[in-house]
């Protein structure tokens, strides 16, 4: 197999078309399944668990997004390396990233992402107009980030909360349901406590070299960090335990809060970890790979979904 010109010396070379895969970060594809908080909150209201008809067109529809979703994210992941390929050389973990490695060309990776974005855009506007101008609002802001807004401390992670937030008002009105206010406020908190969470890491993974790989990371200190990853942990918590007694949309019983203890397990368990054995790690692979996270997520939606269904 051949190697590009700019390919450090050191990269295992693999064909194009696993390179080009693992370049769309399929693995980032789960964080979009926030697109299907509205079907799982609206439950009892938007469809009837007795009535499983009324599910269906929904559960299409929103599945639909998913993947449209995903497309459109792996666009602008392309476009990012494509932007990044130089400073993530200078990365223990991203050197090893396909566009940065030269695995993918340059040229090949924006004609992909031309035509993921080609065809998530259109196929999105058949689906929901809402929707496809919110995930084309997504797609801009991205490319923005990408090409600049990221450089920029605090502004950095509030775009990545933004495109999260983005996430969740599309699902609500890929089915025509009202977007609760508690869907911003829990969304917003737990995406800031995520995006925290990866500056944090990376501030400390690299040390004196951190400014380097990633300028916004030079208007920030450890102290500082330390300090918001504590705040928005507690905002994301406290939120959604005042969304279950008090969103409309809830039991009025306040069974919801049978739901928090796998909440705030997650949140403490995920510290855990970034704290300790699996500090090295990107945090994404940490919160879709530790096998008592992923419990905790299946716990917290079996119950959410008894919950509705029994009120």
């Amino acid at each position: 197999m051949s190697t590009t010109a700019d390919a450090p010396a050191t990269t295992v070379q693999r064909s194009v078309v696993p390179a080009l895969i693992a370049a769309m970060r399929p693995y980032q594809w789960p964080k979009n399944v926030i697109v299907f908080a509205a079907l799982i909150f609206t439950t009892g209201d938007a469809w009837q668990p007795r009535d499983l008809d009324s599910l269906w067109p929904l559960l299409w529809r929103t599945c639909a997004l998913f993947g449209l979703w995903s497309l459109a994210a792996s666009a602008t992941y392309l476009l990012n390396d494509v932007r990044d390929r130089e400073n993530d050389r200078l990365h223990p973990r991203k050197a090893r990233r396909p566009i940065a490695s030269g695995e993918v060309s340059v040229g090949l990776a924006i004609a992909v992402a031309a035509v993921l974005t080609a065809v998530a855009l259109p196929l999105t506007f058949l689906l929901d107009t809402t929707a496809a101008l919110i995930l084309a609002g997504y797609s801009a802001l991205m490319v923005a980030y990408s090409f600049g807004l990221k450089t920029v401390a605090i502004l950095d992670i509030i775009i990545l909360t933004g495109g999260v937030v983005a996430r969740a008002a599309a699902g609500a009105t890929a089915i025509d349901v009202d977007i609760s206010p508690w869907l911003y406020v829990c969304s917003s908190f737990a995406a800031l406590f995520f995006a925290t969470s990866k500056r944090w890491a990376e501030y400390r993974q690299l040390g004196p070299e951190a400014a380097r790989h990633r300028p916004a990371l030079e208007g920030y200190s450890g102290d500082v960090l330390g300090q918001m990853l504590t705040i928005t942990a507690g905002g994301a918590l406290l939120s959604y335990a005042l969304y279950t007694i008090e969103s409309a949309r809830v039991p009025t019983n306040g069974s919801m809060a049978l739901t928090l203890p796998f909440v705030a397990f997650g949140l403490f368990r995920y510290l855990l970890l970034l704290n300790g054995e699996r500090k090295t790690d990107a945090p994404d692979r940490i919160l879709f790979t530790d096998p008592q996270l992923l419990l905790a997520v299946a716990g917290f939606v079996i119950t959410a979904l008894a919950v509705l269904a029994s009120n």
